[in-house]
């Protein structure tokens, strides 16, 4: 009874050792290389590599193929959309840098810089134009109520009060004139350094040549005010010419009128005359 036993024991075993070796290799059978699995599954499962074996296609890439809902992975084409999606954005970059300095050279200056220029410079015109001594000067040198050397004597009854009044009158004119210069310089001043720090400041090409060409008119109208300046001083340097033009006149004129003059009495001449008269007779006396 007993080794009837173990004789069952040993046939089971038997039979399930036999079941899992006819297991193992019905399981094994199943894999089979191209139909299971890739015929080159290290070359097939990388990105960077070709399994040729299954480029055929083998019928487990088709299998794959149908899976991925026929879609497949292209690494290098990846990496090139990715370099070309990199590229594009540094062209962008590029463009718009170029556009950013395009628009910046033709952005002109701020608006109230060149409005107060422009009024500047139609001040400096202005003062340039209307500031002008000549014809003053001209009229004061003409007038008749000072001596002049064309004749040898005076036509004129000459007041000293008249004179100094004129005088006065003209220098307050000169007065005038050059505080309306020392008036309109602080203004300028300033004009000048906001369109220097404008050229300082300058984003673009149009906005440095916008300040070249305001400091330019600058300069231009600050020159002509300076020779519109000297000629006034000339014209007061004529005023103070004539005033002691007038004084030697009177002067000598004085002198002449008292030195001793000898004249034919028989050939008298008009200056002869004027200087002496003669006096009437006075008669005999009455008794």
């Amino acid at each position: 009874m007993k080794r009837g036993k173990v004789i069952y024991c040993l046939s089971v075993l038997c039979v399930c050792c036999i079941g899992g070796i006819g297991a193992y290799k019905v399981g094994f059978a199943h894999v089979v290389p191209g139909v299971d699995e890739p015929y080159d599954p290290a070359n097939y499962y990388s990105m960077t590599s070709i399994s040729y074996a299954d480029s055929a296609p083998s019928p487990f890439a088709l299998k794959d193929l149908a899976r991925q809902g026929g879609n497949v992975y292209d690494y290098a084409r990846h990496m090139k959309a990715i370099m070309a999606t990199q590229n594009m954005e540094s062209w962008l970059s590029t463009a718009m840098e170029r556009f950013g300095i395009t628009v910046k050279n033709i952005n002109p200056l701020n608006n109230s810089i060149l409005t107060t220029v422009q009024r500047n410079l139609a001040s400096l015109n202005s003062d340039a134009n209307s500031r002008s001594l000549g014809e003053r000067t001209m009229d004061f040198w003409k007038s008749r109520i000072f001596r002049n050397d064309e004749g040898y004597e005076d036509e004129n009854t000459f007041k000293a009060q008249e004179q100094y009044q004129a005088a006065a009158e003209i220098y307050k004119i000169y007065g005038d004139n050059a505080k309306g210069f020392i008036d309109t310089a602080s203004s300028e001043q300033a004009n000048i350094a906001a369109i220097v720090e404008a050229g300082n400041n300058a984003e673009g090409e149009m906005q440095a040549d916008q300040a070249k060409a305001d400091a330019m008119a600058m300069v231009e109208a600050e020159t002509v005010r300076r020779n519109k300046l000297l000629g006034n001083l000339a014209s007061i340097k004529a005023v103070e010419g004539k005033i002691r033009q007038n004084e030697d006149l009177a002067f000598r004129r004085q002198v002449q009128a008292a030195q001793i003059s000898i004249e034919d009495p028989y050939h008298r001449t008009a200056r002869s005359e004027k200087l002496y008269e003669k006096s009437e007779p006075k008669g005999f006396m009455r008794f």
